[in-house]
């Protein structure tokens, strides 16, 4: 048959042939899906097997996690209570890091509180026992993003018959922060008024460089401008965020936030703010650390926009004819060798803040600031008896003459100076007796 006959050929009229070569075909292809089959099964039923031996395993792992929780009240020393839920603590996270199912992980023990904030970017599981007398040792760990971030608190209350009955809620706020209090009754043990301002500042302690650090504080000075600038939230002090310290004055006028960040070098960089209250109104002045550029730290006069960073740790308000002056204590940290605290003192001049004023007087000198330097190895007390209105701090001296004015070396030699306000001026004591500061 030549080629153009061949085109012209009816296949349908050889019905033969198609069934002669099917019958080839089919045993080969149910062959090959029989084989794929069995392939299947052999790789399919070890991973279901596998996959129902990993949920046993967690499920016992989940029980074996709620039966050391509801057996805490049979440990009966109160440290190793405590021991106990700092390991139940570590042990969550472990879990939570698994994808655990809090649901289940709910119905296993009535100890646990779940709470969840109503957008799912927030929750927070947390739990605990008495430890000592009416202290409660509180365990609890918050999820944002993926990330867990635990704490562990000793909470002191008081009943008269001893008992406690803790209540957990995490609201959010009309000013779009989310509010996390633990309640015993009406008593309030725990205020966190923003929880994902509490976890920026832990996050700050994980990071490695200036920049990512940098980075990230861009974002916590944001959140904190928000709670800075309301005015509701001024008597707040901001309790719950502890890596920040909030202070107040006593005729409610002022307000100081302030926090540092270790960078490179041991070097540390203070952020904050001082927030001024007027009218039922308030502004916002932020701090800005320039303590490298000051060259005189103690004859200085300076400003918001040039501060010499510190931690302040109290606020002591004193007048003088039309002045009123704020006294701030301070810590500025330490390097390898040296620690330093500061003493300083702020006024507020037509809605302006200026830091520094001649009027800490030592042997004849006034200063507008006091900064003490120390060894990084040593502790110094600075504190305000406010008993006996006076400042009272520890005298530091070289460990040797020959090494004067070089401060790695200086440390307490258990006497104790004073500053006492009199005549609007801090006018130094020496020598006084802490049992009775006063003289």
């Amino acid at each position: 048959m030549d080629e153009d006959n061949e085109k012209d050929v009816n296949w349908e009229s050889k019905p033969a042939m198609y069934i002669a070569s099917w019958h080839k075909v089919i045993p080969t292809i149910f062959l090959n899906l029989l084989q794929s089959y069995i392939m299947m099964k052999a790789i399919i039923l070890p991973l279901v097997l596998l996959c129902t031996l990993m949920g046993q395993s967690k499920a016992q792992t989940i029980g074996a996690w709620s039966e050391k929780l509801n057996n805490l009240e049979q440990i009966t020393d109160p440290n190793n209570r405590r021991v106990a839920l700092l390991d139940l603590n570590k042990s969550l996270i472990d879990l939570w890091n698994k994808d655990l199912d809090i649901e289940v992980l709910k119905g296993l023990s009535s100890i646990l509180h779940v709470n969840q904030s109503e957008d799912k970017q927030v929750t927070i599981l947390s739990f605990g026992t008495k430890t000592y007398k009416d202290v409660f040792q509180f365990e609890w760990l918050v999820k944002i993003d993926d990330q867990i971030w635990p704490y562990s608190e000793e909470l002191v209350y008081h009943d008269s018959k001893g008992a406690i009955n803790l209540s957990c809620q995490l609201n959010e706020t009309s000013f779009e922060t989310k509010e996390f209090n633990v309640l015993n009754g009406k008593q309030k043990l725990i205020h966190v008024l923003d929880v994902e301002t509490k976890c920026l500042f832990e996050q700050l302690q994980f990071l490695k460089t200036d920049q990512q650090k940098d980075s990230l504080n861009l974002l916590l000075e944001q959140r904190l401008n928000k709670l800075w600038g309301n005015v509701h939230l001024f008597e707040d002090s901001f309790s719950g965020i502890k890596r920040m310290k909030t202070i107040h004055s006593d005729d409610g006028k002022v307000k100081i936030c302030t926090y540092n960040i270790q960078k490179s070098n041991f070097t540390q960089q203070f952020y904050g703010a001082v927030i001024l209250k007027d009218n039922g109104m308030v502004s916002v002045l932020p701090l800005t650390d320039e303590t490298d550029k000051i060259r005189s730290p103690e004859r200085s006069t300076l400003s918001n926009k040039k501060w010499y960073g510190a931690i302040y740790i109290d606020l002591i308000e004193n007048s003088s004819g039309n002045k009123t002056y704020y006294t701030l204590i301070g810590y500025k940290g330490h390097d390898e060798f040296v620690k330093k605290r500061v003493l300083d003192v702020m006024m507020v001049q037509n809605g302006r803040l200026r830091f520094g004023a001649p009027i800490f007087k030592t042997d004849r000198i006034s200063r507008n600031r006091v900064v003490f330097q120390y060894s990084a190895k040593a502790t110094m007390m600075l504190r305000y008896d406010s008993k006996a209105k006076v400042i009272v701090f520890d005298n530091l001296v070289p460990a040797d003459p020959m090494y004067r004015g070089v401060f790695h070396y200086y440390g307490p030699d258990f006497s104790y100076n004073g500053f006492k306000f009199t005549k609007g001026v801090w006018e130094l004591k020496k020598e006084i007796d802490l049992r009775n500061p006063k003289q």
